[in-house]
């Protein structure tokens, strides 16, 4: 079953070309990985996906509907977008962001939490290990635990579609194993995901299948070992790469 669909995909802000002649289809249950240096269109195509943007061109389809037609509330409860740093200008508790993951339940922004909503939160923060953080304020939260927490109001959204913008971006090594854990977890529950890495081999670590764009347009796209290859990615990032096969996966570990 096709859970997202981009059919000839044109995007530009204003006049510049972003996108260009996209043509990807995610089946239910996978995961697919965006790659690519930066302003290829990583971000871009996951806000297309979201409904934060509509195509200049082409059809965008998620579930067989347009996500820039759907309600937003509708949406919500379809997918849900972890984006690459969430910086609240109050001082909220964790347990009010992860609460934050609920609205598309409720009949409107003012009305009450249920018990429902607050069993779903510490649902949501146990899976990401986070359960401890409840009632600690998110800005004193260290990098590595605000993610955590970014994805744990994804997960009281409770969607089956999940979009991740840089999800180890400014991690040290031990928090982006970490969320990469929790990435993997979710996978294996069933959860269809897209997800652009800047970090290539945590891409071969997770993925069913990438997705390597350049300028804006899909470069090419597979199984890692078709993908990655020394011509390629010399091809898309203009530098030098060696390609050595990872004993423990039988996979490529790309070195730059």
């Amino acid at each position: 079953m096709v859970e997202i669909s981009l059919r000839n995909v044109d995007f530009a802000y204003v006049k510049d070309p972003v996108l260009r002649s996209i043509d990807l289809q995610i089946n239910k249950g996978e995961f697919v990985s965006l790659i690519g240096p930066n302003g290829s269109g990583k971000t871009t195509l996951l806000k297309l996906v979201a409904g934060l943007l509509k195509p200049t061109c082409g059809t965008v389809l998620v579930r067989g509907m347009e996500p820039g037609r759907m309600r937003k509330r509708q949406l919500a409860r379809i997918v849900g977008f972890v984006t690459e740093d969430l910086n609240p200008i109050y001082p909220f508790q964790v347990k009010q962001i992860v609460l934050t993951g609920r609205l598309p339940y409720k009949s409107s922004f003012f009305a009450s939490w249920d018990e429902l909503d607050f069993q779903k939160v510490k649902e949501a923060l146990a899976k990401v290990d986070a359960l401890e953080y409840l009632d600690r304020y998110f800005g004193q939260l260290s990098a590595g635990e605000k993610k955590r927490v970014s994805i744990a109001r994804i997960l009281a959204q409770d969607t089956p579609i999940l979009l991740f913008d840089e999800p180890t971006a400014h991690l040290d090594p031990g928090h982006a194993v970490e969320v990469l854990e929790i990435m993997k977890k979710l996978h294996d529950e069933g959860r269809t995901i897209l997800t652009a890495f800047h970090e290539i081999n945590f891409a071969v670590r997770l993925s069913d299948r990438i997705v390597m764009m350049k300028e804006g347009k899909i470069f090419a796209e597979g199984k890692a070992e078709k993908v990655l290859t020394k011509e390629n990615l010399e091809q898309v990032y203009n530098t030098r790469f060696r390609l050595v096969n990872d004993p423990s996966t039988g996979l490529p570990y790309v070195i730059y």
